[in-house]
């Protein structure tokens, strides 16, 4: 039997219960699922998908990552609500395909742990699968895995497991459309232009769960746990003088502001030690390394500046000029908190020569947001 497959904690539970069913047929995995978006979303549920499929001994196949055409297969049904007439042709894409397959590989059964998921219409699913199964003179395998209990079922196997669970169905649409209803920017959608992972990306939590397959492969033991970070995100932002735009990185957590500064000045000022090194320190009884940097401030605004030589120095690293400086996240909140201090959300700007500064009018604009994200996090066991 075919069973095509959408996400780890929908196929887990499902897959078991079909095994328990069908005690003699060998079953064979089908991940087809081009809805998903973005790609990096797609590799971090295929990848827990192939976990679950070798812990239970099940083969498994991927399609093809056709988002073109099913991009134009829901042409002009962008906007539906879930569970309406565009989840229904992105099921008919999948099962189709999914009964083509079961057909090539000379299958007479297929089914879907489509059926598994409570965001589904059990019936609908039930009506087109067997529709799609007449069609090519096969029989579609329907079983309702979510009665007397099932939902609560699979969700503890899934948190016994440590299964990947997704905060949204899949496909752009559903994403917005949800995000929206929370009030929350989408994220998992935007690309810092500085080519940053961001520790809430998509991105960010792929690397977790490879390091996750590492651990295990390891044998190392580890716990699968959420935590909810407050988020940072930079919407735009610019520091400017009559003549145009300044060269500048502007530093994350820097908060929403828009000023004029007159009176920049220039001052040497001492580096505070980070929470680690203080630590660290009183543990052997020493006192934090001292260093100073050259900051630019004013009198009457919290704004900070400081040039790419006060990034060297922080960073213990060569001076890079601006335009190649490439940070990390963490480089900037580590250079952050030196600077300001770990709570600090003042604004704090990079460019290349402190002193090019003086003698301007400066106009500083940033427009950013903080918000409250739930991500996973690893926690290893000894």
């Amino acid at each position: 039997m075919l069973v095509h497959i959408c996400c780890s904690v929908d196929s887990h539970y499902f897959l078991q219960e079909l095994q328990k069913l069908y005690p003699h047929t060998p079953l064979t995995g089908f991940f087809y699922n081009p809805n998903i978006h973005p790609h990096t979303e797609y590799e971090l549920r295929l990848l827990d998908v192939k976990r679950s499929c070798q812990a239970l001994n099940i083969p498994l196949l991927e399609g093809d990552y056709t988002l073109d055409s099913w991009m134009q297969a829901i042409k002009g049904l962008e906007q539906e609500k879930e569970k309406g007439k565009r989840c229904s042709v992105c099921f008919d894409a999948r099962l189709e395909r999914s009964a083509q397959m079961a057909l090539m590989l000379g299958l007479k059964h297929f089914s879907t742990t489509l059926l598994s998921s409570p965001m589904k219409e059990q019936e609908a699913l039930k009506t087109q699968g067997q529709a799609i199964g007449q069609k090519y003179g096969l029989e579609f395998v329907y079983l309702n895995v979510r009665a007397c209990g099932g939902v609560e079922k699979q969700n503890a196997l899934a948190k016994k497991d440590k299964l990947y669970r997704q905060n949204y169905c899949g496909c752009v649409f559903a994403l917005e459309k949800q995000r929206q209803a929370q009030d929350k920017p989408c994220i998992e959608l935007i690309s810092p232009l500085n080519g940053q992972t961001h520790p809430a990306s998509i991105a960010s939590r792929l690397e977790l769960f490879k390091q996750r397959q590492d651990l295990e492969a390891k044998k190392q033991d580890y716990h699968l746990l959420q935590q909810n970070l407050q988020t940072y995100l930079l919407l735009r932002g610019g520091a400017y003088t009559k003549r145009g735009a300044i060269a500048s990185q502007i530093l994350t957590h820097s908060a929403t502001k828009k000023t004029k500064i007159k009176d920049l000045q220039i001052a040497k000022t001492p580096l505070k030690p980070t929470l680690a090194e203080d630590i660290l320190c009183k543990r052997l009884g020493v006192l934090p390394p001292t260093s100073s940097i050259e900051l630019g401030f004013s009198s009457k605004d919290d704004t900070l500046f400081l040039d790419t030589a006060g990034v060297a120095c922080i960073l213990n690293a060569p001076k890079t000029p601006l335009k190649s400086l490439k940070l990390t996240y963490a480089q900037e909140l580590c250079i952050r908190e030196k600077i300001a201090g770990a709570e600090s959300i003042q604004p704090i700007l990079i460019v290349q020569d402190l002193n090019a500064l003086i003698g301007n009018v400066l106009e500083v604009e940033i427009k950013a947001e903080f918000f409250e994200q739930k991500n996973f996090y690893l926690l290893t066991t000894s």
